[in-house]
């Protein structure tokens, strides 16, 4: 029997088989198969090599001690937790570092309340009064004379200058 497919490529099942195999847990009849393909396959050698480098980095690894109080300060820690204010706990939650749930949502919920907003914005209205083609319908004739008038003595008065070279009434 002979492992054609490379573990690496073809499912979960064939790279426990590979973790196993680096591990040194794999029964010898299957390990000595498993080793016939390694001799073969660049890709398995090199995540063996990886994976025996992980293993003796954790093995060589050594655990700071514990100190005697551990458990007493953390049991302090824990009470004094438990003894915060709701709304300091619930600070505390929304501006954790990283790990709000809802901060990737804040820019979708900001647009959405512009986009309700425009939404139920009213439309833009005409100015207040009336608009001028409906004014001009019903000017009187005697208040344009009137105007016309109180023009003249302005320009008179030197008040007002006339408008593009207008000659006065």
């Amino acid at each position: 029997m002979a492992i054609e497919d490379c573990p690496l490529l073809h499912g979960q099942d064939n790279a426990d088989l590979l973790l196993d195999y680096a591990n040194r847990r794999l029964d010898p009849e299957l390990a000595a198969i498993f080793e016939e393909h390694v001799h073969r396959c660049m890709a398995c050698q090199e995540f063996i090599a990886a994976q025996r480098e992980v293993w003796s980095a954790l093995d060589a690894f050594e655990a700071m001690p514990i100190s005697d109080d551990f458990d007493k300060r953390l049991w302090a820690r824990i009470e004094q937790e438990e003894a915060r204010p709701w709304w300091s706990k619930a600070w505390s939650w929304m501006t954790a570092g990283g790990t709000a749930v809802w901060r990737p949502l804040a820019p979708v919920a900001a647009g959405l309340v512009l986009a309700i907003g425009l939404y139920l914005t009213p439309p833009a209205t005409e100015p207040a009064g009336e608009p001028m083609a409906k004014a001009i319908d019903r000017l009187d004739p005697e208040q344009v004379e009137t105007t016309l008038e109180d023009l003249e003595m302005l320009r008179q008065l030197g008040a007002v200058e006339p408008a593009g070279g207008a000659k006065s009434i």
